[in-house]
């Protein structure tokens, strides 16, 4: 069996995210650049262009709600002797870019608008046991902050209240380990990612300055793949974020209205299932879905779809010169979800999509 290249199916896998999946989550923070042989160094670029509308009760349109959220990705891994290997890698774990058309007054959210700003950067090491198990571990730094405005009639009293909270940064930890049979191409890895905690230094328009904590969730990925043919790869992974319960709640609206900001109540649950097949001695192909479970719950106006599914496509060329160059790209059929306010009116929105698509270079040195 030619070796696939190991990044064509991240590079797919990139390209394949609705407009931001469950919660915030942006990147689903996978570590597999981590079990590249050998030394290697990466960039990948893009974002998503989602399309999310919705309609009130008396059927006012709210025009489209997400703008273009944009992904970041690097790495760097290099092999020691004794079956050490360590990595650096750099990216944005979560994201959001949500913005009313303030024109559209007689929609019940009209001017409200929200971002979430990331940085992750994560440190790992990993030893291999023997021939077939390895183990790994580290620390991730994490940088989040945010801004949102509530708008429109829907909020009554409180519409035109605005929080922003300056970025900080927070310190977690990553652990895991990998079964191989390198002669088929199976690697089964369970990678666990701790909660990180941040003091967001805020100010509220009504209330003035405060500090809104914000605790990002918990998460486990189980990462796996093996060939099922000469040259043919099957891939996957199983995703869990501890989403239930999340809030951002600065401390003057949550005292006036007896509610947070935002509240997520659900953990989410992300699945991939993808087919890479190495075309030529140079090209390799992939081909993949992805899922997320829908909650099938009320949703805040700040994340207006329930769940999304996702058919990916990508591929990589790698050059004899180590250069690798790749690409992606992702539909995304997003679910149907009622967003509303506590005792004020609810929107419907359905039938909404996101396209993505991803540039990856690589090089081995």
């Amino acid at each position: 069996m030619r070796p696939l290249p190991p990044a064509v199916a991240l590079t797919v896998a990139l390209a394949s995210g609705g407009a931001s999946a469950g919660g915030l989550d942006l990147s689903g923070q996978p570590i597999t650049l981590l079990f590249r042989d050998g030394d290697y160094a990466e960039l990948t670029l893009g974002g998503t262009v989602p399309r999310i509308e919705g309609e009130d009760a008396a059927g006012v349109a709210s025009g489209n709600v997400y703008d273009v959220v944009a992904g970041l990705q690097a790495g760097v891994v290099r092999s020691f002797a004794s079956g050490w290997s360590a990595a650096l890698i750099l990216d944005r774990p979560y994201g959001v870019r949500v913005d009313y058309d303030p024109g559209r007054t007689a929609f019940p959210f009209a001017g409200t608008d929200a971002e979430a700003r990331s940085l992750g950067v994560t440190a790992l090491v990993r030893h291999r046991l023997d021939g077939r198990w390895s183990v790994h571990a580290g620390l991730r730094a994490e940088r989040f902050g945010g801004d949102a405005t509530l708008g429109g009639r829907g909020y009554g009293p409180f519409a035109g209240y605005s929080w922003t909270g300056d970025p900080d940064w927070g310190l977690g930890y990553v652990g895991g380990g990998a079964f191989e049979i390198p002669e088929i191409a199976l690697r089964v890895a369970v990678t666990y990612g701790s909660e990180i905690k941040h003091e967001l230094e805020a100010t509220e328009s009504f209330f003035g300055p405060t500090t809104t904590p914000v605790t990002m969730p918990q998460s486990v990925n189980l990462d796996f793949q093996t060939g099922i043919a000469p040259d043919t790869l099957v891939y996957g992974l199983v995703r869990w974020v501890d989403w239930g319960g999340w809030t951002v709640a600065p401390a003057g609206l949550q005292a006036a209205t007896g509610e947070p900001l935002v509240e997520f109540t659900s953990s989410t649950y992300t699945l991939r299932l993808g087919l890479a097949r190495q075309l030529t001695d140079t090209f390799a192909a992939a081909v993949e879905v992805t899922h997320e479970t829908p909650k099938e719950q009320l949703a805040t106006p700040l994340a207006p779809y329930d769940g999304f599914t996702t058919l990916g496509l990508g591929g990589t060329f790698s050059l004899p010169s180590g250069l690798e160059i790749g690409g992606g790209i992702g539909y995304s059929w997003l679910g149907a979800a009622t967003a509303s306010v506590p005792g004020g009116p609810s929107a419907r929105f359905a039938g909404n999509r996101s396209i993505g698509a991803q540039l990856r270079i690589g090089l081995a040195f």
